[in-house]
């Protein structure tokens, strides 16, 4: 069972959270500098450039300057329960069970992150917050877990209708 289609939409789903963690949200614009907005925390990021390659411009994130624990904990914790959901395989009604908690987290998540980069963008007087592409990840990562969850339901109704005809 651990083959199934399921299994490959929750381990992309584990894949995309592990992923965005990392990655950057969003950027505010402020009259002291660019910062940068990641699950880790607000970071300062400083443009330098690089005689070799023609000026073109390498980005350095310095200091963090306030974690976004809320954040980062959260995108583990829905990471965490998409791997664990798929070794559950043999309790298929908890499988899917989790899998509807797994989305209402991702919900959460994309709630918290919102939230925060609104708060964050007047906390700092940002003239503009830039949204990353990456924003669309837990986005997929809900979809993904949606279709998991369809999934399982389709096998446990094929287990019942077999244990019906015996």
């Amino acid at each position: 069972m651990i083959q199934r289609i399921q299994s490959i939409y929750l381990l992309l789903t584990t894949a995309l959270m592990a992923v965005f963690l990392f990655l950057p949200i969003a950027q505010f614009d402020t009259t002291d500098g660019i910062y940068s907005f990641t699950a880790q925390g607000i970071s300062t990021v400083e443009a330098m450039t690089t005689p070799v390659q023609d000026s073109a411009a390498a980005v350095i994130q310095t200091s963090v300057f306030t974690p976004t624990w809320g954040v980062f904990v959260l995108g583990t914790v829905i990471a965490v329960l998409s791997f664990i959901t798929i070794f559950l395989y043999k309790n298929r009604p908890t499988q899917a069970r989790i899998c509807m908690i797994n989305a209402f987290f991702l919900v959460t998540f994309y709630i918290v992150i919102f939230l925060s980069g609104y708060t964050f963008r007047e906390d700092l007087s940002a003239s503009n917050i830039s949204w990353t592409a990456y924003i669309v990840m837990p986005f997929v990562a809900l979809i993904l877990d949606i279709l998991a969850y369809k999934a399982i339901n389709k096998d446990e109704r094929l287990v019942r209708s077999l244990d019906r005809i015996r």
